[in-house]
């Protein structure tokens, strides 16, 4: 797949799906209570994404399914975890969550609205909480290093969180159905909870040796799809060809133009003379340069259909027509000069990838032994597991200041593991990670310059090169870095232990009062060294983030170079396409196709500047125009706007979806992902 591709550990939650606990009768009120209390637990030990654009993305997903929902006696509310785990879950009370990993992972908004609906689901049928609720909450307080789990699994806060029971089928149906019905009330297509399922599933299929155990107490996600499938809105039987038309003319208004396609491909197996199918077709099929097709498509409608559809085919065959001799081309390309390019590229980013893999083998090894000397002083956390901790004492305020540092710890561990593990390698046979994208994009580059002649498509494309090889040699830049930046987290984090190990041992001589407080005189001992360790991984957290802000902004990179190859900046009829698209989604069409031409601009870099300018609420023509005065390229000029760039790479691999996104091809083999 071409955007994240998550460690199974992190998937199986999802496979599985949530598990509640046996329920108790709790009023609506102690719901919310008992949801809030848990809320303010996860919250003081994750970080949750601030960023503006994405928030009001998954909110207004949320939102369109809370609409539908039957339980108005619970205020809902949703927050995004920066955190790479595909997952989500809820508790009690209407409180719904969402890794930052899941978000990358969906291939459209309608597969996030299935799990969103399923997570909801859980909260209308009144199941108290579910498993991976609290097993994530207790991952998110213990952390990647374990280092507090005596700490907390002795002192109590969480002990009720660790009670485990097995999976209630019945009501992880329940949650599914309830679900679905939410996703397809609200305008969703719900199929994507399929296909959610499905590319779980793909994933899962790599790996099925290392969830034989889990899966035993966890329905898979073909059980699941067979219940779905049995449900109206599913079931082949109780659709009419007038609902799948009305899905597929959904999604080809929502600019899903290759699933758009697909829908309407099959809609028209069953009735080949349908010219409104006939009609919608034709658009994705230009959205999709596939030219040729368009036109004869739109001519088919043009017989098939009443006047008015006529009308409309004959409109755009006519604006097919002016394709070619309005289209971008280069009066003689100069071929000798670009082949020279693309090698100096290949060459350069060969080089580039040895640096990066020597580092990235130098940072795992960093890894481990951070990690091992985590686990070495784990077990110097004192037992107050018989302690009542009051509120407001200086006891209260250390385990505050540890449950702080905890989540520094994850934070550095988790970025710095992201970007050096995410580079990948391009080592025969281990091809994989950034590294690997950048080097399939450059071979896809130099394909059709092998070709005699040149394909007008791809000729239509060379003016566009020197500013796609910039850009993935800025991403070679980033992945340097990033590594470099993650492997001095890891030193400063490595460094912190000993901080963190006098603190430790200091607290272990402390005493406590009868009123179950440290006294003043040890809390007073304690303080500086707890403010230094704390200092200490906060510093490591902090350059930890810039690495993964570094890799996230390489990846941004070269899916702006992979929308540009999508070929929709070619003719101004498929700039169009993309600027519907990115009205739909930001509020923006981008710029106009002039001024595209006139700036020298890729469509990738429009994309990015439309999505900066909705994410600082600015505009693309007052991004653009900033660039160009600073000489900084939009992905630096996010990066210096404070947008997060994990943020930015979701929304551009959104854009790059809606032209590429096909569940046949992704589930059949020789497919490929997104």
């Amino acid at each position: 797949m071409f955007r994240r591709i998550a460690p199974l550990a992190v998937i199986v939650s999802l496979i599985g799906a949530m598990c509640p606990v046996p329920a108790l009768a709790v009023s609506t009120e102690q719901e919310i209570q008992m949801g809030r209390s848990e809320d303010q637990q996860i919250v003081e030990s994750v970080v949750v994404e601030n960023d503006p654009l994405l928030n009001a993305y998954v909110e207004g997903i949320s939102n369109k399914l809370w609409a539908e929902r039957a339980r108005y006696d619970v205020p809902y509310s949703i927050k995004i975890i920066s955190d790479p785990d595909i997952n989500a879950f809820s508790t009690m009370g209407g409180y719904v969550y969402v890794n930052e990993g899941l978000i990358d992972f969906v291939q459209s908004d309608d597969e996030l609205a299935g799990v969103i609906g399923h997570e909801t689901g859980h909260i209308e049928r009144r199941h108290e909480v579910t498993m991976p609720a609290k097993e994530e909450a207790i991952n998110m307080i213990l952390g990647i290093a374990s280092i507090f789990s005596p700490l907390i699994y002795q002192f109590g806060n969480l002990v009720e969180a660790t009670t485990v029971a097995k999976l209630q089928r019945a009501e992880e149906i329940q949650a599914d159905r309830t679900g679905l019905q939410l996703m397809s009330r609200a305008g969703y297509d719900p199929e994507a909870m399929v296909t959610m399922m499905q590319h779980l599933g793909a994933l899962n299929s790599d790996h099925s040796d290392l969830v034989t155990k889990y899966l035993q107490d966890h329905p898979g996600e073909s059980d699941r799809i067979k219940h779905l499938v049995g449900y109206p809105e599913l079931d082949p039987t109780q659709t009419t060809e007038n609902q799948k038309l009305i899905q597929a003319a959904s999604d080809e208004e929502r600019d899903r133009y290759s699933y758009s396609s697909l829908a309407l491909s099959n809609v028209l197996q069953a009735d080949p003379g349908n010219a409104e199918a006939l009609l919608d077709l034709g658009q994705d099929q230009l959205a999709l340069g596939l030219t040729s097709k368009s036109e004869q498509t739109l001519s088919e409608a043009a017989q098939k259909g009443d006047a008015a559809t006529r009308a409309q085919a004959t409109q755009r065959i006519a604006a097919l027509r002016q394709v070619e001799a309005r289209r971008v081309t280069l009066t003689k390309p100069n071929l000798t000069k670009l082949q020279a390019s693309m090698q100096d590229a290949q060459a350069t980013q060969a080089q580039a990838a040895v640096q990066i893999q020597a580092r990235r083998d130098q940072g795992r090894d960093q890894i481990k032994a951070v990690n091992m000397r985590f686990q070495d002083i784990q077990y110097e956390v004192p037992d107050f597991s018989n302690v009542n901790v009051r509120h407001g004492s200086r006891l209260e305020a250390i385990l505050k200041n540890l449950n702080s540092m905890a989540r520094a710890i994850n934070s550095a561990i988790s970025d710095s593991s992201t970007a050096i593990d995410g580079v990948g390698s391009l080592e025969k046979e281990k091809e994989s990670g950034l590294l690997k994208e950048n080097s399939d994009i450059l071979k896809e580059m130099q394909a059709p310059l092998a070709a005699q002649p040149i394909p007008a498509d791809s000729v239509a494309l060379l003016p566009s090169y020197p500013s796609m090889l910039a850009q993935l040699a800025a991403a070679d830049g980033d992945m340097l870095r990033s590594v470099d930046a993650g492997r001095a987290s890891l030193v400063m984090l490595d460094q912190s232990i000993g901080d963190l190990d006098e603190f430790l041992k200091q607290l272990g001589h402390t005493h406590v009062d009868f009123a179950g407080d440290i006294n003043q005189m040890d809390y007073d001992d304690l303080l500086p060294l707890m403010k230094k360790a704390s200092t200490s991984m906060d510093a490591a957290a902090a350059s930890a983030s810039e690495a993964a802000q570094l890799y996230n902004m390489a990846r941004s990179r070269q899916l702006g170079v992979r929308i540009s190859m999508l070929g929709v900046g070619t003719s101004p009829q498929r700039y169009a396409t993309l600027q519907d698209a990115l009205q739909q989604r930001f509020g923006f069409p981008g710029i106009d196709y002039a001024t595209m031409l006139r700036d020298n601009l890729t469509p990738g870099e429009v994309t990015a500047a439309t999505i900066l300018a909705a994410d600082i609420k600015s505009t693309p023509a007052a991004i653009i125009a900033e660039s160009q005065r600073t000489n900084t390229p939009i992905v630096d000029l996010a990066d210096q706007h404070g947008m997060h760039a994990w943020p930015l790479e979701i929304f551009m691999g959104l854009v790059y979806l809606d032209y590429t996104d096909n569940p046949v091809t992704e589930m059949h083999p020789g497919g490929s992902g997104s």
